[in-house]
């Protein structure tokens, strides 16, 4: 795999450009179905042309290394067949590192017709000209059923409020303890589980504290935290 550039001078501006004025503006039209995802990381609504990419906003608004993300961010051009196309990704992302990554969302329908390989090696080497990776989320990826489920509970009850005192007796009964089940911490703070997953989720989407996504939460799911200022 070629080494990757730095991105220059006016990429980089261009790209903290795209998380305020994206390069395209999406509306209704005819064929496409947009959606309006509700950011607990960004603090804004994310507009998106498909329940797909919708989907994915979930990953990228609850994933701990990535600080932020945007949609529609910047318009490049690409070579295919000796002729100069443009193209707009479905996602930028910037991560703890500062690096930036490109990303694309596709249905498993889409990715399998025949011209999208072609075409996708010529974005892809479009995007390194730039000095960036553009890389592409799968339907797979997206809508593994369980995870989903659970990112949508993390985004249900994600808060931007101060944190109260239920929110510091998990925090301390955590730090006193290590880690515990949903169920310990509930009979800690004489909460049962409707009462106690608001807050644990919460505090989870806030990156406060850890736990599987890959199998249903329930009041055995095991808790830990992760750092707390």
């Amino acid at each position: 795999m070629p080494t990757l550039l730095s991105p220059s001078i006016s990429t980089l501006i261009a790209l903290e450009s795209a998380f305020d004025t994206p390069a395209r503006n999406l509306t209704k039209s005819r064929g496409k179905n947009i959606h309006r995802y509700v950011s607990a990381k960004m603090g804004k609504r994310i507009t998106v042309e498909s329940f797909l990419e919708c989907a994915a906003c979930y990953h990228f608004d609850f994933e701990p290394s990535i600080v932020r993300f945007c949609s529609q961010p910047i318009r490049f051009s690409y070579c295919l067949n000796g002729k100069a196309h443009t193209y707009v990704p479905d996602f930028l992302v910037q991560f703890d590192t500062g690096e930036y990554t490109l990303y694309e969302v596709k249905s498993d329908k889409e990715s399998s017709k025949a011209e999208f390989e072609c075409e996708w090696e010529a974005k892809v080497q479009g995007a390194l000209e730039l000095g960036l990776e553009l890389e592409l989320v799968t339907e797979e990826e997206v809508l593994d059923e369980v995870i989903f489920r659970n990112l949508k509970l993390l985004h249900r009850y994600a808060s931007r409020d101060n944190l109260n005192h239920f929110h510091q007796t998990l925090i301390n009964t955590l730090k006193l303890n290590g880690t515990q089940t949903a169920k310990s911490l509930g009979l800690h703070l004489g909460l049962n589980e409707r009462q106690i997953f608001p807050f644990l989720c919460d505090l989870l989407s806030r990156n406060l504290l850890q736990t599987s996504l890959e199998t249903p939460l329930s009041l055995e799911s095991e808790f830990k935290l992760v750092c707390y200022v």
